[in-house]
């Protein structure tokens, strides 16, 4: 590699860490950035001077209290709200979620839309994409010409490029090209990811005292899906987005799961596992294909009240789901949990459970309880995480257009 190329790698790295401390901690000084970037205060100075010149940071004044009762000016840089906006997607079982938010991470606007995705078309549901989204920058004048980039949170299975959704057990199509489509339709870049992949950077991005290095996201609803982060990165399959956690095998030849195999975590623990189970039905069958949060209210009640098929069906949920996690921390040591979604409302019935199951194959050598916290509704952290996550898209972008500039300036 030349020195040149060298150097400019050296200046993509700090821009790019200059705006991701930005984008984790806010608006600060540049002493401040310098700080916590360990960067020189004159790389600091030199960097942002120039992304405030190009309209991607601007400043402001802050009063800083002192201990004098005075205050003193002090300029902090901010994303410019201005410079950008990016739209995002959240593709859920019958619901479809959008906003576009500005380069700051506000958002100007969302709205929902309802549709049966078990029964839609490819053509169909690209159409409800493209529709959604124009009807989003329709309410905010001037984003169509600021969209930089959209991102999409799907309930399945992506490839590893982040640009199709390849299975989703809530849509029947499969290999739908979601991110050609709509950079074909909004002239914008596209990523595709996992919804329990979204939920655990959101979470990284809202808790880091918790959630940093070493944790895992399970969602409980409708289905089971797992997040996880080992060594500070998003754990991957080789062409897909990989982890399914909820298609883990608890009971070979066991119930019957909606993926078509026997046994899996999710025919116990899935929403519509528990409510076959609570609902002494077949296990052979598979339930109606919406289970309403209400229903597993009713169930939980009747927990609570000693029912024993509504006690024996969170038994059965509690133990899948911690058979599962014993089995990951067979592979790799115990790391934080992070339980999301409706099914944390049962946190009483369940995390007995599921700790019984974890203590029974724990190492001799594991001494520590494994942290298990509980959160009721996943909407927020996808939501947060689909914007976080599209916004250090465009942070990544704005990095890479520098450098290609840089380059062109030395040639």
């Amino acid at each position: 590699m030349s020195v040149v190329n060298q150097l400019d790698d050296i200046r993509r790295q700090n821009r790019s860490k200059i705006l991701s401390c930005l984008r984790v901690h806010g608006g600060m000084s540049r002493t401040a950035i310098a700080g916590r970037t360990n960067l020189s205060a004159a790389t600091v100075t030199t960097i942002t001077a120039d992304m405030l010149a190009t309209g991607i940071l601007t400043r402001a004044e802050e009063l800083v209290d002192t201990t004098g009762g005075r205050g003193r000016p002090r300029v902090n840089l901010h994303f410019n709200s201005q410079f950008a906006c990016v739209g995002v997607i959240a593709l859920r079982l019958n619901q479809l979620f959008v906003s576009i938010v500005d380069y700051c991470g506000d958002t100007i606007y969302q709205h929902e839309v309802s549709l049966v995705t078990t029964s839609i078309s490819t053509n169909r549901l690209l159409a409800k994409l493209t529709d959604a989204l124009r009807a989003g920058l329709d309410h905010v004048p001037g984003s169509d010409r600021n969209l930089i980039h959209v991102g999409v949170c799907v309930q399945g299975t992506t490839d590893v490029s982040g640009t199709s959704m390849l299975w989703s057990p809530v849509i029947e199509p499969r290999n739908v090209p979601i991110g050609e489509h709509l950079k074909s339709e909004f002239g914008a870049s596209v990523s595709v990811h996992n919804d329990c992949n979204i939920i655990a950077k959101a979470l990284r991005h809202n808790e880091p005292e918790i959630f940093q290095n070493d944790f895992a996201t399970v969602l409980l609803s409708h289905g089971i899906g797992i997040g996880l982060f080992q060594n500070g990165e998003l754990v991957q399959g080789r062409s897909s987005s990989g982890t399914e956690f909820g298609h883990m095998t608890y009971i070979p030849q066991g119930a019957l799961c909606r993926c078509g195999r026997l046994g899996c975590i999710e025919a116990y623990a899935g929403g519509y596992g528990i409510y076959r189970n609570a609902n002494n039905m077949n296990p052979s069958v598979l339930p109606k294909d919406e289970i309403k949060a209400e229903e597993l209210d009713e169930i939980l009640e009747k927990a609570r009240a000693n029912d024993p098929s509504a006690l024996h069906s969170f038994e059965q949920a509690g133990a899948a789901i911690g058979t599962g996690l014993a089995n990951l921390f067979a592979l790799i040591d115990p790391f934080p949990i992070a339980i999301v979604g409706v099914g944390a409302k049962a946190r009483d019935q369940l995390e007995p459970h599921i700790r019984k199951s974890i203590g029974q194959s724990r190492m001799h050598h594991e001494k520590r309880e494994v942290p298990i916290l509980f959160y009721e509704d996943e909407n927020p952290f996808i939501r947060k995480g689909s914007a976080v996550t599209a916004l250090m898209a465009v942070d990544e972008t704005i990095s890479n257009r520098q450098r290609r500039k840089t380059i062109a300036s030395i040639a």
